[in-house]
Parts: C-alpha cells; structure tokens; sequence
C-alpha cells in the first residue's frame, strides 16, 4: 500500500489546484494579478458544477522524465467529486460525503480514505467546501521573468502546506476560462494539469458521485 499511499499524495496536490478550473474571467489585458485574483473568486462563486478532460504529467523531484495521465472530471459543490483516469492505468476517486473512494480496477483494490484526512489542510477544506477564498489563503504575486504576462497569476499558501508550495494558473485570454495548472511541492516535483471541454453548471447525476466497491474487491481503509 506504499506505493498506493505515495500515488494518493500527488493526487491530494493536483485535486487542490483543479478545483480552481471552477474559475473564469473577464479580465482585460491591463489586469493585475490582485484583479485577476478577486475576478477569479467572483466566477467561482457562481460555479456549482464543473466538467471537463483533463491532462496530467507529474516530475517527480529529481527526475528528468514525466509521468502522463489523463481523464475525466466532475465536482459538485459543496463536497462531491469524481476523477476518472484512463491513461495510463484506469483508476476511479470519488466521493459524496464522509469517505474518499481510490479503486484500481486492475489491482483489484479500494482504498478508504476519510474526507477530514483528505482534506488536511486549510486551503484544500476551503476549496473542497466551496468557501474558497483566494486573497485569505495564498499570497497573489505576478510571475517572475517576462512581467508582460498578464494572463497568469502566482498563488503562494499563506500557511504551510504539506503538499503545495506554489499554484500557477493560465488563463485562455479568448475564453477566459482556466487553461493551465501548475503545481510545485516542496522537493521540487511538479505536477501539471491542463483542462479542455470545460463545462459549467451542467446537469450531473448523483449517481456520479455515489461508489460500492465490486464484490471480491480488496479494500484498506486509512484511519
């Protein structure tokens, strides 16, 4: 279950940035990264639910090679949510209340995970709840080098945060919506998420978010 342990890590950092796809803007080019910021939290706020593919690739700090996944993803907010991957292996993470369901279906296993483990730290329960509030929990910064940037904003948490030491967003400066994600821990591995075919406000099944483990699957509960 190490390995399984170690793969959930980098998904608890991947899960705290995507959330922020919820977000679009009607920032014009003139826009700090405060404004983009506080334009950011308006839309998220009137975002329920979201849908959309997304691409994964995870460096391991160290490495010089990536680690490609993809799939699809839906939330609910307050406190539902589904990541379906099917590359490279498929892997299902879901929940809808007090328990977070990891299963690999060609392992065979279901990891239990509860949701106040899973979100272990004030910036993932903020999001995860829907009272994210971005000026209150990172510090807005331009990004270093080419300052004429001005669709792209630095989030730095204002607390320590085990799995995130910095957030970077690219917006789409024709569709306004999130088009990139980039996330840094603090070994230096990075995890970076791109986002298509966002949809917002769709209808979604409850059903969608609702998971009973296969008969005959093994399953370890993290308590």
């Amino acid at each position: 279950m190490v390995t399984k342990k170690s793969r959930f890590k980098s998904f608890v950092m991947m899960f705290i940035g995507s959330l922020l796809i919820s977000f679009s803007v009607e920032a014009g080019p003139r826009n700090g990264p405060e404004e983009t910021a506080a334009l950011l939290q308006a839309r998220y706020e009137k975002t329920d639910v979201i849908q959309a593919r997304f691409s994964q690739e995870t460096i391991p700090a160290g490495a010089t090679e990536g680690i490609s996944a993809g799939g699809k993803v839906f939330f609910a907010r307050p406190d539902r949510m589904r990541w379906e991957y099917e590359t490279p292996d498929p892997q299902l993470i879901v929940t809808s209340g007090q328990d977070v369901f990891v299963y690999e279906k060609e392992a065979n296993q279901v990891l239990v995970i509860p949701r106040d483990q899973f979100l272990n730290s004030e910036v993932s329960r903020a999001f995860f709840l829907g009272k994210g509030d971005l000026e209150r929990s990172f510090r807005i910064e331009a990004p270093e080098g080419d300052q004429s940037e001005k669709w792209t904003i630095k989030l730095v948490p204002r607390q320590d945060n085990p799995q995130v030491k910095t957030i970077f967003i690219a917006i789409d400066p024709e569709n306004h919506l999130v088009r990139e994600m980039s996330l840094e821990d603090h070994m230096g591995g990075k995890t970076l998420l791109r986002f298509t075919d966002i949809a917002l406000n769709g209808k979604v099944e409850d059903s969608m978010f609702s998971f009973t483990p296969p008969q005959g699957v093994e399953i370890f509960y993290s308590r």
